[in-house]
């Protein structure tokens, strides 16, 4: 009976090995390592935009296009119409579609279920993104330096790509900062 036992015993742990080690790549996308370090990079400078301008990026920037057209790469930094400058990342926090900046209605849009994200603070006021319980209901906000040239540089990342930010405790205001 032990022997059965010990066989039946080790038949199992075979079985749930395989039926579970094709899905740990999977686990790891899910829980993605967050950048050890954050890295400084010049987005753009302040004679490239005016209010209720907008520009698409990759941060951080590697210069390998498959590795800086992933999604969760994409940022927008805009210039509200009354400008103020926020860097947003355009995964919907709702489900990982990319939001496009609408300049006319001061909004971002996801294409995918119509979650709508104020460009205030990417707070979402609409579709299902706005359902969602506090924090999850925010981009992630770029921390951003602009320097005595005007030159904008992206300095960091405020909140978890994908899943939300903290938005209550932090203003947009605080992330950026002039050196």
């Amino acid at each position: 009976m032990t022997a059965r036992r010990r066989l039946l015993q080790g038949i199992l742990a075979t079985a749930a090995i395989v039926v579970v080690s094709p899905f740990t790549q999977l686990i790891n996308f899910f829980y993605r390592k967050e950048e050890g370090k954050a890295q400084r990079q010049k987005i753009a400078n302040l004679k490239d935009l005016s209010p209720g301008s907008y520009i698409y990026f990759s941060y951080p920037q590697t210069g390998d296009p498959k590795v800086d057209n992933d999604p969760f790469r994409q940022f927008v930094l805009i210039m509200t119409s009354d400008g103020q400058l926020r860097v947003y990342s355009r995964v919907c926090v709702h489900l990982w579609c990319l939001p496009s900046y609408i300049p006319s209605r001061g909004q971002l849009i996801c294409p995918c279920h119509g979650s709508i994200y104020r460009n205030s603070d990417g707070v979402a006021i609409g579709g299902p993104a706005a359902y969602q319980p506090y924090p999850t209901n925010a981009l992630p906000m770029g921390r951003i330096e602009v320097d005595n040239n005007g030159d904008i540089w992206m300095v960091g990342v405020e909140g978890r790509i994908g899943y939300g930010r903290e938005w209550r405790n932090v203003k947009p205001e605080d992330l950026v900062k002039r050196v």
